[in-house]
């Protein structure tokens, strides 16, 4: 059987814990205006907003009109979606209701763990949809030689040396503009291996910022200051829409790619990250494959598809020695790795775990489940190294609005950064 992946007809909502959320809010209250009002509040429980971040803020009980009108549009979206998935059912009246499929979903993450829930989440949405057979796939064809891994270049004005006070005019932005299409075309060659002219899409991206007046069409006029934002926003997306399109041939668009791969992230079919070290910019690949055949080794097997395919996602087990050592080896090479261009002993614990997960090709489910045992076997001596975990400055001590790399939980309480002592070695 022929399989036609349909990811376009999703258009929003990243994080998963919305439908853990909605099925809540839907097993306590059947009828609408209940189930919204404790949707509402599970969502701010969760932490959950419109991105595929998680709020450092809550919302102000007395919202706007406008902020509760999103919400409500958030509550309906994700109603639609579940109800495609059979989790709920509308009745005549518009009472809500959860279905078999739905109360035993519900049941996951209760009486199980949210990770569970999620793969069992996957099976719903792919039966649907087929979209994470299609990124899986998608990946490994664009870069097969790297195991599926897709690079995105992305460079705001200040990376390429343009400080914000300074860029007040429409020529300041095309200088910017023409910086950036320089630093791309090198990007593609390097990386790619290809010459490409990208003159056409700046041309083409300056003029429309003009005609939708973000921009004013004289060049040494300034644009308005509150429209800074969003003019560096529509840069950002033409060009990964450009990349997307003329290096690897993507059918879709941008948004279809970033919903299904932030939500493969959080399923652990496939990793995608804006901060891995030294690259200014976002990778995304598989930590899962899709062949024929059984899959040998560290695979679990996750889904079987009509046309005799099977994902299988890369979970190697804790328990086998070879796991534990790999594991502790990548850990202390990335350690040492960023030590030498950091002149503290701690170093960023979610810097770690970018290169841990990348080099290991697995989870960052599977990072924290690692990291926490190993830390455990430090604690009772049985490691070959010293590992210190502690918290700086968490997330939600800082001013800022999204939580954009989430600490690692170890032993109940969040770390964020790693200290590894290996002048005395212990005894395994």
């Amino acid at each position: 059987m022929k399989i036609k992946p349909s990811p376009q007809q999703v258009r929003k909502f990243y994080l998963l814990e919305y439908f853990y959320v909605l099925l809540k809010s839907i097993e306590r209250h059947s009828d609408m205006k209940n189930a919204f009002e404790m949707f509402k509040l599970l969502k701010d429980n969760f932490s959950l907003g419109e991105s595929k971040y998680k709020k450092l803020t809550v919302d102000k009980e007395n919202q706007t009109i406008r902020q509760i009108e999103r919400c409500f549009y958030t509550f309906r979206q994700v109603i639609s979606e579940a109800k495609d998935y059979g989790l709920i059912h509308i009745g005549k009246r518009g009472g809500l209701q959860l279905t078999d499929g739905g109360k035993k979903l519900l049941s996951k993450y209760e009486q199980e763990d949210f990770h569970k829930f999620n793969k069992a989440l996957f099976t719903y949405m792919e039966k649907r949809f087929y979209a994470f057979y299609e990124l899986i796939r998608f990946c490994y064809k664009a870069n097969s030689q790297k195991s599926g891994l897709l690079i995105f270049p992305i460079y705001t004005p200040l990376k390429l040396g343009f400080e914000r006070n300074n860029i007040k005019t429409t020529g300041d932005i095309i200088n910017y503009s023409n910086a950036l299409q320089r630093t791309l075309e090198e990007d593609i060659e390097e990386f790619f291996s290809r010459g490409i002219d990208l003159t056409r899409h700046r041309e083409q991206l300056i003029h429309n910022l003009m005609e939708s007046g973000l921009l004013p069409k004289n060049n040494s006029e300034k644009f308005a200051p509150e429209k800074y934002n969003s003019i560096i926003i529509r840069f950002r997306k033409v060009w990964l829409g450009a990349i997307l399109k003329e290096i690897y041939g993507y059918e879709y668009s941008t948004g279809s790619l970033d919903i299904w791969a932030y939500r493969g992230k959080q399923i652990g079919v496939c990793h995608a990250t804006e901060f891995y070290p030294g690259f200014s910019g976002r990778i995304i690949y598989p930590t899962s494959v899709i062949i024929e055949d059984n899959a040998t080794g560290d695979f679990e097997e996750l889904f079987r598809y009509p046309d005799g395919n099977r994902l299988y996602i890369h979970s190697p087990s804790w328990e086998k020695e070879k796991t534990q050592n790999k594991f502790v080896d990548s850990l202390l090479d990335s350690y040492f790795s960023l030590r030498r261009t950091n002149r503290s002993y701690f170093i960023n614990l979610a810097d770690i775990r970018e290169l841990v997960c990348y080099n290991m090709r697995i989870s960052q489910y599977l990072f924290d489940s690692f990291l926490e045992k190993a830390y455990f076997l430090n604690l009772k001596g049985h490691l070959k190294v010293k590992i210190s975990l502690e918290a700086d400055k968490l997330p939600q001590e800082t001013k800022a609005l999204y939580l954009r790399r989430e600490p690692v939980m170890v032993d109940g309480k969040y770390r964020n950064i790693i200290a590894i002592d290996v002048s005395k070695r212990r005894r395994s």
